[in-house]
C-alpha cells in the first residue's frame, strides 16, 4: 500500500461521521450508490472491512476506527508541516480548531478572540461547541488542537495547560419569585424547579454524582445542553438552574440574575481547564492562542 484514495476516504470519514451512506451521499453532493462504490473500493484496497452496515445506517469497524485514527494524525502532521513552513516565511498564519462547552464560548469571544485577530488578524478558527465528553473525543481524536472544558476527568491522552477553580452557583432571577437572600443547600435547590445540563457535561456529570451522595433529587423540569436555553429559564422566572459563575458574567452585572452560594460540601469546586492532547505538538498558530486564552475570565 502506498496511497490512499482522497475520494474515498472522504467518502468513508463522512459516513462514519453521519451514520449513514444516504447523509454521506447529501453532504458530499454524490449518489449514495457512488459513495458506497468508494468505501468498497477502499476496502478492497486495504483489504478488510472498514464499516458494519446495518438496517439503521453504517459505523467503523475496529479496523475502521484504526483508519480514522490514521487520517486523523496524518492531518496533524499536514498542519504541523505547514506551521513550519509559515514559521520560515516568518508569517503568523494558520487555521486552530478549538472544541470548546457553551459555557465558554461567550467569554472566548469577548476575553480572548476578539484581541487575538487584532494582533494576528491572517490566523482562522474552526470553532466546535459541545458537552465535556465531545470536547474530550475532540481533542485526543487530534480533531481540535485545543479544547476548553468544564469538570475534566483525568486521563493519560489529556494534557490540562491550565486550570482554575470555578465553583458552581445557584442562579434566580434577581427579585424574582425564587429569589433569597440566603445560600442554596441542596434541599432548598431541589424543593425549586430546575434546569439542567445532562450528565455528559461536567456540570451535569457533579449534579448526578451530588444526588446521589446526598440522596436528593433535584427537580429537573428542563434538562438541555443550551446554555441559552438555562440562561432563558432563569431570565423568565421559572426556577433556578445552576453553573460556574464566569458563564453568567452579563446577566450578573445586568442585573438579571442572582448568584447564591452553594455549600463546597454538595459541589466540591469545579475546575474550568485548557487542554491540549498530550504528546502532541501544536502548529505555531495554535501555540499562539494557547498563550492568549489563558486570560480568559474562566482562568482568573
Amino acid at each position: 500500500m502506498h496511497t490512499l484514495d482522497p475520494r474515498q476516504t472522504s467518502c468513508f470519514l463522512t459516513a462514519i461521521q453521519c451514520g449513514t451512506v444516504r447523509g454521506a451521499a447529501e453532504q458530499l453532493a454524490l449518489e449514495p450508490s457512488t459513495v458506497s462504490r468508494n468505501i468498497s473500493a477502499l476496502e478492497k484496497r486495504l483489504a478488510t472491512t472498514l464499516v458494519e452496515r446495518g438496517r439503521l445506517g453504517v459505523r467503523a469497524t475496529e479496523a475502521g476506527e484504526l483508519l480514522i485514527a490514521f487520517l486523523s494524525q496524518q492531518e496533524g502532521a499536514l498542519d504541523l508541516l505547514q506551521s513550519e513552513f509559515d514559521a520560515l516565511a516568518g508569517m503568523k498564519r494558520g487555521k486552530v480548531s478549538i472544541a470548546v462547552g457553551e459555557g465558554f464560548v461567550g467569554d472566548l469571544f469577548d476575553n480572548a478572540l476578539a484581541a487575538f485577530l487584532m494582533a494576528f488578524p491572517d490566523i482562522t478558527f474552526s470553532l466546535s461547541v459541545g458537552s465535556t465528553e465531545n470536547v474530550l473525543h475532540q481533542v485526543v481524536s487530534e480533531q481540535a488542537h485545543i479544547g476548553l472544558a468544564y469538570n475534566v476527568p483525568k486521563a493519560p491522552q489529556i494534557r490540562v495547560q491550565t486550570s482554575c477553580a470555578q465553583p458552581l452557583v445557584g442562579l434566580v432571577k434577581r427579585g424574582g419569585f425564587y429569589d433569597t437572600e440566603q445560600p442554596f443547600s441542596l434541599d432548598d435547590l431541589a424543593a425549586m424547579p430546575c434546569a439542567v445540563p445532562p450528565k455528559s457535561f461536567g456540570i451535569g456529570a457533579m449534579i448526578t454524582a451530588a444526588e446521589a451522595r446526598q440522596g436528593v433529587r433535584l427537580r429537573a423540569v428542563i434538562e438541555t445542553g443550551s446554555i441559552a436555553a438555562l440562561k432563558a429559564f432563569v431570565r423568565n422566572d421559572m426556577g433556578c438552574t445552576i453553573l460556574p459563575r464566569f458563564v453568567v458574567e452579563s446577566e450578573l452585572s445586568a442585573g438579571l440574575m442572582v448568584a447564591r452560594s452553594i455549600p463546597r460540601s454538595i459541589f466540591p469546586d469545579g475546575q474550568s481547564s485548557l487542554i491540549r492532547k498530550e504528546g502532541r505538538k501544536l502548529p505555531q498558530a495554535a501555540q499562539l492562542l494557547l498563550k492568549h486564552l489563558k486570560s480568559m475570565s474562566a482562568f482568573t
